[in-house]
């Protein structure tokens, strides 16, 4: 969970929340209708939290939400309706400097029909932005020895169910499209390999602190496949694409071929 001012965003259970307060009117002698004010001015203090926040939902190496909607008028309309649908998760009345208020949390999903995903990673959405000049320095950073593959193809090893990637100490951030990447560059990994209906429902990836509670996701399951990426893709914006080796990378694509678990999207990460 990372938590910012306007709220939190939940990388593991996929939703974001954000509370807003409503002070009561003093000079409203109905109780009720006191109460019930302060409630809609919290409700919509949230919301706005949870506009804010929704801006800095980091989408990909290269963009956030604010980027997405400060460049597309679709997508602006698309999160306004979904915040209508915003659910409260909490309400309480609290005192502030003896005042009595009303304090609201809402949340919205990250994925499914109802989230954010729908907005943010359904096309045309996928690519609105103008795509930014190339660096000079290359990107890729390879921080660990390469394994390069053998004469041999891999053999297949078991009835995985999912992939762990345990990208511990390589300063990776949590984002809605992550990829896997080979130690060349080329995606194994990501949003263009999958279909953006699965992709929007599900999520491509669950994020967790520490091996076991990765293990007790369901996208694990029962035989979860544990791999350490070599390097990874830096951006200036934000570090969230992970590079396997030649090994893993065969490994991995030749797992899948025996259950599949990256085509339904079965992936979790371990970050730092």
């Amino acid at each position: 969970m990372i938590v910012h001012d306007e709220g939190e965003i939940d990388w593991s259970k996929g939703a974001l929340s954000a509370t807003g307060v409503g002070l009561m009117p003093r000079d409203e002698p109905n109780r009720a209708r006191t109460y019930l004010k302060a409630r809609g001015y919290a409700r919509l203090d949230a919301l706005a939290n949870l506009l804010m926040l929704i801006d800095r939902v980091q989408i990909d190496a290269r963009y956030t939400g604010a980027d997405y909607m400060a460049q597309s008028e679709e997508i602006r309309a698309t999160v306004s309706g979904f915040l209508r649908g915003a659910m409260v998760t909490d309400e309480r009345k609290i005192y502030i400097e003896g005042q009595e208020a009303v304090q609201v949390t809402v949340s919205i999903p990250m994925h499914g029909q109802r989230g954010l995903s729908n907005a943010l990673l359904k096309p045309p959405a996928a690519a609105p932005l103008t795509p930014e000049p190339e660096p000079k320095l290359p990107r890729l950073e390879i921080l660990r020895p390469n394994l390069s593959i053998s004469d041999a193809p891999p053999q297949v090893e078991g009835n995985y169910t999912g992939l762990i990637i345990d990208a511990r100490g390589l300063n990776v951030q949590p984002a809605m499209a992550p990829r896997i990447l080979k130690a060349d560059g080329t995606p194994i990994y990501g949003v263009g390999n999958y279909s953006p209906d699965l992709i929007v429902e599900q999520g491509l990836a669950a994020y967790y602190k520490d091996l076991d509670a990765a293990r007790r996701d369901s996208r694990a399951g029962s035989n979860p496949l544990i791999l350490r990426p070599i390097g990874v893709y830096r951006r200036a914006v934000a570090t969230t694409d992970v590079v396997l080796s030649d090994a893993d990378a065969a490994r991995l694509l030749e797992e899948n071929k025996r259950t599949g678990f990256l085509d339904k999207l079965r992936v979790v990460f371990i970050l730092d």
